[in-house]
């Protein structure tokens, strides 16, 4: 009786096969991860350039008119879009801040909001 070593050609063409899928797999992990990493530090950016805009009418002192201005700003190698929307309230001596942040490369999806006010004295 003779004994055969190793492995026929189908056996190979199998196991190649299910390490191709593996690593196909592994990549397609690899490549969210990393998206995912870039969208946490665009998001991050985003709300220091929203708290840096409404932070700036508390030190400039300015009682800001209602209405809305839109500004690009530049911050940590990202476009970012700033809408400022601001509105009365009741009571005369305070305004409301909604700051939109998006980013300039898909200016319909923003990307972080918020809200604030700030008062007249």
């Amino acid at each position: 009786m003779k004994f055969r070593f190793g492995f026929t050609l189908l056996e190979c063409l199998v196991a190649l096969f299910i390490i191709a899928i593996v690593l196909a797999s592994t990549t397609r992990a690899i490549s969210l991860s990393i998206s995912d990493v870039h969208d946490s530090f665009t998001r991050q950016i985003a709300t220091w350039v929203a708290d840096n805009q409404s932070n700036q009418y508390f030190f400039d002192g300015v009682y800001p008119e209602v209405g809305n201005t839109t500004k690009n700003v530049t911050m940590g190698g990202v476009d970012f879009i700033v809408e400022v929307n601001v509105l009365s309230t009741p009571n005369p001596y305070f305004r409301r801040l909604d700051i939109a942040v998006t980013e300039k490369a898909k200016p319909k999806r923003p990307i972080y909001k918020t809200s604030t006010f700030i008062s007249q004295f």
